[in-house]
């Protein structure tokens, strides 16, 4: 995936401001109230913590659930023993690639390539039963008053 950034130059004329790969767990772009076109956003990818009043873009893989059976048994930051976290957060979550099980408290439902998945600060695990890596594009809200 690669992210395209475009601009207003100093004469007013629509430009491009940036043309580049993008890395899993790299954020795309970040915006908040006091810079509603955004900006580039700093290299913390790989946390659950959010700015608060922010909308950012990310790239995620989620990783077969044989990978990430061995991550969870290190223990990873803001996960339980089970994968299951909860953000505080508004998601739009956009399967790209592969195939996933989302998994909640009561119930679990596959999500297809194409899909979105609005995940409403909830309590929720991603399971990957493929043997490849799933890739999701995610949009973040985070409030004002609440930052995971």
């Amino acid at each position: 995936m690669r992210r395209i950034v475009t601009e207003n130059g100093p004469d007013g004329r629509s430009r491009l401001l940036l043309a580049e790969e993008v890395m899993p767990f790299q954020k795309i772009w970040e915006s908040d109230a006091s810079a509603w076109l955004g900006g580039d956003p700093a290299a913390d990818g790989e946390t659950l913590d959010f700015r608060p009043d922010s909308l950012s873009a990310r790239l995620i893989e989620i990783p077969p659930d044989t990978v990430m059976a061995e991550y969870l048994a290190q223990g990873v930051p803001g996960l339980d023993a089970k994968g299951f976290h909860r953000t505080g957060t508004l998601d739009y979550v956009i399967l790209l690639e592969g195939r996933l099980v989302l998994e909640l408290d009561d119930g679990k439902v596959e999500v297809r390539p194409g899909d979105v998945v609005v995940q409403r600060d909830t309590n929720h695990a991603w399971r990957n039963p493929e043997e490849s890596p799933a890739r999701c594009l995610c949009i973040i809200s985070c409030p004002a008053e609440t930052a995971a």
